[in-house]
């Protein structure tokens, strides 16, 4: 196969000056309208080659926030098809959006495809999912419950204000760790606060609490209950 691939990228233009040729099923799609924290959405582009010699997909290059995740990664013989796959994230974003992606073939080949749509943020009862507030951020508990048999739990986040939010410090145990996804939340938008327990020997307590600054100047606490391994709860 490398020899094969090797042949393939000193390969001339061919007989008459032939090109290699591929044709695509689609070079645009269109996702529609997608949730913002809805995760990824794929789309696999299928191409055909129309050429008389074998083709490689050699790279793929985006400009956007989507990703190219996987291609044919072996030569495809003349009459046969190929795949090129693209992910698009959109986390974060809002409002319509329209990407290209290069790929690029053995023989000074390139195709350029485009993929759209429009990412959406749903309406959420605010005061039944996100019960506390913390200023304009609202948060979907203000206690975790962390022990030997169960070292991690979310808490879910919304910006119901008009300004970014982000947590500008935490105060903490050296056993527990914060994890907040997005680091910046727009308004309008969800996020999460991952809190993981790492016990540490010889240290055992009933709770804590961590303390957490946000942009807005607005310090929260939340109460951490803590089991000790001999009273640890199944997860």
């Amino acid at each position: 196969m490398k020899i094969l691939y090797l042949l393939l990228l000193a390969m001339p233009l061919g007989v008459a000056g032939q090109r290699p040729r591929v044709v695509f099923d689609a070079k645009s799609h269109d996702f529609g309208k997608i949730e913002a924290d809805g995760g990824t959405v794929t789309r696999t582009f299928t191409f055909t080659n129309k050429g008389v010699h074998p083709v490689l997909v050699i790279d793929a290059e985006s400009s956007c926030g989507c990703t190219v995740t996987g291609w044919s990664d072996h030569p495809v013989l003349p009459g046969q098809a190929g795949e090129v796959t693209v992910t698009f994230n959109p986390a974060n974003l809002q409002g319509k959006f329209s990407k290209k992606i290069t790929v690029y073939f053995t023989g000074d080949l390139s195709v350029r495809l485009k993929i759209s749509g429009e990412v959406i943020v749903p309406p959420v009862d605010v005061s039944m999912r996100y019960p506390f507030a913390i200023g304009s951020l609202r948060a979907s508990a203000d206690t975790v419950y962390l022990h030997a048999g169960k070292r991690s739990q979310v808490i879910r986040l919304f910006n119901a204000g008009k300004r970014k939010i982000s947590i500008t410090s935490i105060v903490k145990p050296n056993d527990i760790t914060v994890d907040q996804t997005p680091v910046v939340l727009l308004p309008g938008f969800r996020g999460d606060l991952l809190f993981l327990y790492s016990p540490l020997a010889g240290r055992e307590r009933a709770a804590d609490r961590v303390l957490i600054n946000t942009s807005e100047g607005v310090t929260w606490m939340v109460n951490v209950n803590m089991y000790s391994p001999a009273n640890a709860l199944p997860r």
